[in-house]
């Protein structure tokens, strides 16, 4: 019997602790038959005795720990990368010798080729973990944010970014997109998404998060955050809203330095908590760090990830959040940078960390995964690291394990490989209908003082884009452009030269319509000359879009016809063109302010 707006228990839902109540716990049934209201009671009593399951470890889960030696619980807080489609003779040593408890894919290591090799790489991946002394299952884990944070590019459904969904007002799209997506993931054998974006991006000049957040409104964004990890947990998918403290109001990229959020303790709460809160509240059972600088919560100004005021003060004690701490990868320059990839494990450990991540950062090599096991070994051999810490985060993952499905390896199913098989789960028509239908409700227009639009479909249209560098984004924007009726597609460099722009502006002169694509214009002064010079040249057909952040937008206040798309995954230039060309209306609210900027470009 389900109410209506009722939460689906399945999945990691938030347990309530028992305790005194003026009234049962348990819902109040009119039914002609008190049987069936005992019956229904009882049924409700077994769900809420298995949500408590989470707070504690179970019985089998404390036997794994107790057979465990020193060096398998090491091992198990490691989620590390590697390099290569398939089980390298490393990544069977750092299973079978280190007893690693998760693994992460990315494309730029080689690890996602298409769908049935990832599908056929996860299930080598639990019969290699199979073969342990304890036979735990492996996490195995990939950003899949959406837009463009997204390591699974094609044979997928890959959605608009958070801010585009975002745009559409709809809380319920963020849910769509988490469930397909944790759905799609689940088919591959990946059991682990690093998302949503739980970041309240205040700052236009965020160089690191901007679309990848739901956008300025801490209570929006947390309504957005809250119905993706519905989303995800009622599909069995971990998730790890992050990056928490908050990673919207910094100036500096983590993966290259260590930001400082300067925020007052006020301010904090009031802007970069909520989403966090929301999540939890939510049934959130992991949430991932931020490798940033808090002062108004850690004096010390240790790095967030490293920091036991932020991991246990304020998220364990204060905000009540009982499951896994996953840190953002050791890797990053904001760590690599200061205390060192190697001696930052055991520090994120002692600070109440649970699961140690290593990506494919730069400058990173798989040894450095060794080096810190046996760093955190040592750590705890010495009491540097008290054993109980250890065991505590060992229960932890045990716990979220079990939930998953993975305590016993040799009982996770082997993910099909077949193509029909996978065709009928991922990418389906379904699925692709909900892509194309957050992409169409998302579709912004700021203004169209002159009425340029719609443009019609028997003119000759140029559209020009700025390459990203990468095939697995470039050519599938291309294609989606190309679709247009009567267009041609120009490419342009990321920051256009002087020699680049006068051909493209002349290129303009005999076509009736200019749509010009600008994504990142404000850190690349070639763009926003080139848009510059075409709305001197071309004012009356020059249709100005921003394709990445919206912020861009405000560097033209006089641009005469102005999008945003938040973001260029096929679906979005997709629905760009039905919504330019007058087949879609523009529905799509922008949520972050794009006022115009004093640097702004005329």
């Amino acid at each position: 019997m389900k109410r209506k707006n009722e939460t689906p228990v399945r999945g990691f839902q938030r347990a309530k602790p028992f305790g005194r109540r003026r009234h049962s716990p348990l819902p109040h049934f009119r039914t002609p038959s008190g049987a069936l209201g005992a019956v229904c009671a009882a049924f409700f009593l077994v769900l809420l005795l298995v949500q408590t399951a989470w707070a504690r470890p179970s019985r089998d889960v404390a036997a794994v720990l107790s057979a465990m030696s020193l060096e398998e619980k090491v091992g198990q807080l490691f989620t590390v990368y590697f390099e290569g489609p398939a089980i390298s003779d490393d990544l069977r040593s750092m299973i079978a010798d280190y007893h690693i408890g998760g693994v992460i894919y990315y494309g730029v290591s080689g690890n996602v080729e298409n769908p049935a090799q990832v599908a056929g790489l996860s299930g080598e991946i639990q019969k290699e973990a199979a073969k342990t002394p304890r036979g735990v299952g492996l996490f195995v884990s990939v950003d899949q944010e959406g837009g463009p944070v997204a390591r699974l590019r094609r044979g997928v459904t890959l959605f608009p970014s958070n801010m585009a969904v975002a745009a559409t007002g709809r809380p319920k799209n963020a849910r769509i997109a988490a469930e397909i997506t944790a759905r799609e993931l689940a088919a591959l054998g990946i059991n682990v998404n690093f998302a949503p974006v739980a970041d309240v991006n205040v700052n236009p000049g965020n160089p690191i998060i901007g679309i990848r957040s739901y956008g300025q409104d801490p209570a929006k964004v947390g309504r957005f955050v809250a119905a993706a990890v519905r989303g995800y947990a009622a599909n069995g998918m971990l998730c790890t809203p992050k990056h928490f403290p908050g990673h919207g109001d910094t100036a500096v990229d983590s993966h290259l330095g260590l930001p400082v959020v300067t925020h007052d303790a006020e301010t904090f709460a009031r802007v970069d908590l909520p989403p966090f809160k929301a999540a939890i509240a939510a049934g959130a059972r992991a949430v991932m760090t931020a490798h940033v600088e808090l002062p108004a919560v850690d004096p010390s100004n240790a790095p967030s990830t490293l920091s036991r005021p932020v991991l246990i003060g304020l998220l364990r004690q204060k905000m009540r959040f009982d499951g896994l701490i996953v840190t953002d990868s050791l890797g990053m320059g904001a760590l690599a940078g200061t205390v060192g990839t190697v001696e930052a494990a055991p520090r994120a450990l002692a600070a109440g960390a649970d699961v140690l991540l290593f990506g494919a950062d730069k400058g990173h090599t798989p040894d450095q995964q060794r080096q810190a096991y046996a760093r955190v070994l040592a750590a705890v051999r010495s009491g540097e690291v008290p054993p109980a810490r250890l065991d505590e985060s060992i229960g932890r993952i045990l716990t979220v394990k079990k939930g998953l499905g993975l305590l016993t390896a040799k009982d996770i199913a082997t993910p099909a490989t077949d193509a029909r098989v996978l065709a009928a789960r991922i990418a389906t028509p379904a699925h692709l209908r909900q892509a194309e239908k957050i992409a169409r409700e998302s579709m912004t227009l700021v203004r169209d003082v002159k009425k340029l639009l719609p443009l019609k479909n028997t003119d000759r249209t140029l559209v020009i884009r700025p390459a990203k560098g990468a095939p697995d984004v470039d050519e599938p924007a291309i294609k989606a452009l190309s679709a247009w009726p009567g267009t041609e597609v120009l490419t342009v460099s990321p920051d256009p030269a002087p020699d680049e722009i006068a051909p493209a502006v002349a290129r303009a002169r005999p076509v009736q319509a200019v749509v010009l694509l600008v994504s990142d214009a404000a850190k690349r002064p070639g763009q926003a000359e080139l848009a510059r010079s075409m709305l001197d040249a071309a004012p009356d057909k020059t249709v100005l879009v921003a394709s990445g952040a919206p912020y861009d937008a405000a560097l033209f206040p006089k641009a005469p016809c102005l999008a945003a798309t938040y973001g260029d995954v096929p679906v979005s230039l997709a629905a760009l063109g039905q919504a330019l060309f007058g087949d879609i209306p523009f529905k799509g609210r922008c949520p972050v302010n794009i006022a115009p900027r004093e640097s702004a470009v005329k």
